[in-house]
């Protein structure tokens, strides 16, 4: 068997997508110019390597996928004049969105559209890209694995080199090209905003929340996880009162320093309260104070004033779903889900669900997290070291989601020392 020329190491039946379309890619040309029709490369001022690079391309191919994220990194780094989609019936509205997107975005206002009716059928993917301009450059990391095969090949046949065609490696954050260039995320300016990630996937907030509590509420947050942490089962008790019906609470009212609490209410309920301010006060009591404390941390070790707190949302589909906190870093999105309930089935919920909500929105460059006051333990173990057992064990990947209990709380807080978020650091540097 001859030598393997490809950029992957070894040569085994069971080597990945990408090194089996190399393989059927039976006819591949040597390494062309960087600068040729269509593609022009430009070092910055003072560039020492490739990756230091930026890269344009006169009409950009992108394959339609159902996470339409890759493709509108791939169009920020790549900057096109115009934009082709290859979609399906399928995600037909993921491409609407996203040419939607890079049009307010980008400022384009050249577009292409051709629906390929049935992706896996791979002479109806081929006859897609029966005609292709010199200057096209394609990105494939969208679409089937058929799609995205038969797409590479006719590309190729029809004139497509190595250095017109790229895809981008999630797990790394690279934007490789095939004549083997890569091109780091974090090195490119993306200026990717929550904004952005939320119009991609067609989700619009429901309130204008999200924004960045008052000061006034940040106080008293820190107030009550001072409290928690010091004296946990006198908080405790101010939670269940969050559970009373308005009508049982009105009966007897509590005072706020019953619980060791100097917060901007005296009483839960105040004389004046209706039933909608209740449940406002409620919902913080309950969990909404860790949301803007969580929040207001990752603010300030993130250095990023783009963090939304408690955002209500809603898919074009209808279904309506929270984000307690999240921000975009770069071209990562970060998602985490704050609960102040020590069960440990409810928060192996919360996390399993914060993780597929972010993978959904930010695919496998996204980054999740529970922030919890879990701290119990059984006969099998502290409960925390379940919860991270139980994900260890199904996620294999670099974004595993990070499960943060009562003991980072308190290093973060700096009850026992001094203020430690070495932990939280990390995550966000992920």
């Amino acid at each position: 068997m001859a030598p393997c020329k490809s950029p992957f190491a070894t040569c085994t039946p069971s080597m990945p997508f990408r090194f089996w379309l190399w393989i059927v890619e039976s006819n591949r040309s040597p390494l062309r110019a960087f600068k040729r029709k269509g593609l022009v490369i430009r070092a910055k001022k003072g560039a020492g390597d490739m990756d230091d690079k930026s890269v344009t391309c006169e009409k950009l191919f992108l394959l339609v996928g159902s996470n339409p994220l890759p493709n509108f990194l791939a169009t920020l780094m790549l900057k096109p004049k115009s934009v082709h989609f290859f979609y399906t019936p399928e995600t037909e509205r993921v491409k609407n969105t996203l040419m939607d997107t890079i049009k307010h975005k980008c400022g384009l206002g050249a577009f292409g559209e051709t629906c390929i009716e049935d992706a896996t059928h791979a002479a109806k993917v081929r006859t897609a890209f029966g005609a292709i301009p010199r200057e096209a450059h394609l990105h494939y990391t969208g679409g089937t694995k058929i799609m995205a095969a038969h797409a590479r090949m006719a590309f190729r046949e029809a004139g497509g080199t190595d250095d017109q065609a790229s895809y981008l490696d999630e797990r790394k954050g690279v934007l490789r090209f095939d004549h083997g260039r890569e091109i780091h995320l974090e090195k490119a300016s993306l200026n990717l905003t929550m904004n952005d990630v939320l119009k991609l996937h067609g989700i619009e907030p429901i309130h204008e929340n999200g924004r960045f509590p008052s000061k006034r509420l940040r106080v008293a947050a820190e107030k009550i996880l001072e409290m928690l942490l010091k004296e946990r089962e006198r908080v405790l008790n101010l939670f269940k009162i969050a559970e009373l019906k308005f009508s049982d609470a009105k009966k007897q009212p509590r005072s706020i320093k019953d619980f060791g609490l100097d917060l901007s209410i005296s009483q839960v309920p105040e004389n004046d309260w209706n039933e909608r301010t209740y449940k406002r006060w409620c919902k913080f009591l309950r969990s909404g104070w860790l949301e803007i404390w969580c929040g207001s941390l990752v603010r300030n070790v993130a250095q990023e004033s783009q963090v939304v707190i408690s955002l209500d949302c809603r898919r074009s589909g209808g279904r309506q779903f929270e984000i307690d906190v999240a921000l975009v870093r770069g071209f990562r999105l970060y998602v985490i889900s704050c609960t102040t309930d020590e069960r440990i089935e409810r928060c192996k919920s919360k996390i399993f669900e914060v993780a597929m909500r972010a993978r959904q929105m930010g695919g496998d460059l996204a980054r999740s997290a529970l922030v919890c006051l879990m701290h119990e333990a059984d006969s099998k173990g502290p409960f925390v070291d379940q919860l991270r057992s139980d994900v260890a064990d199904i996620w294999d990947a670099p974004n595993t989601p990070r499960v943060f209990a009562l003991d980072e709380l308190k290093e973060w807080a700096g009850i026992d020392g001094p203020k430690n978020t070495r932990s939280l650091q990390e995550w966000l540097d992920s």
